[in-house]
């Protein structure tokens, strides 16, 4: 019965070691390869969205046009596949489709490799690890 119970502690504590490596793989830089929208899929290479820490979130933007890299810098908070993030401010907004300083997303897919937010508005954003 001991061996029964300890089995079951055991699958409860690897289960919940998945939980937080699969949280930890947020952290790093990704990179946006495509943004759906009404099952139109558009490339993207030029955005990468950086999650620095626990609570440090930047984007970057490569402007082509002007041969220049925008930052726009905030903070983001993780409730379970709930993600919420408010931009310090909206400069440089214009380069990029987020309506306003606040937005937050459901996490879809998560892994080491590969990430997947789809937004309130409908957007889908896929990444790739940089």
């Amino acid at each position: 019965m001991m061996k029964k119970y300890g089995l079951i502690l055991l699958a409860f504590t690897l289960f919940m070691a998945c939980d937080d490596l699969t949280r930890s793989d947020l952290v790093g830089k990704w990179q946006l390869k495509t943004v759906e929208k009404n099952g139109i899929e558009t490339a993207v290479d030029t955005v990468w969205y950086n999650f620095q820490s626990q609570s440090v979130f930047a984007i970057q933007i490569y402007a082509p046009q002007q041969d220049t890299m925008y930052m726009l810098i905030g903070l983001k908070r993780q409730q379970d596949d709930v993600l919420s993030i408010k931009l310090e401010s909206g400069a440089y907004l214009d380069y990029s489709d987020w309506p306003g300083t606040d937005r937050s997303f459901t996490i879809e897919h998560l892994n080491k490799k590969k990430l997947t937010l789809r937004s309130e508005e409908g957007f889908r954003y896929s990444f790739k690890k940089f």
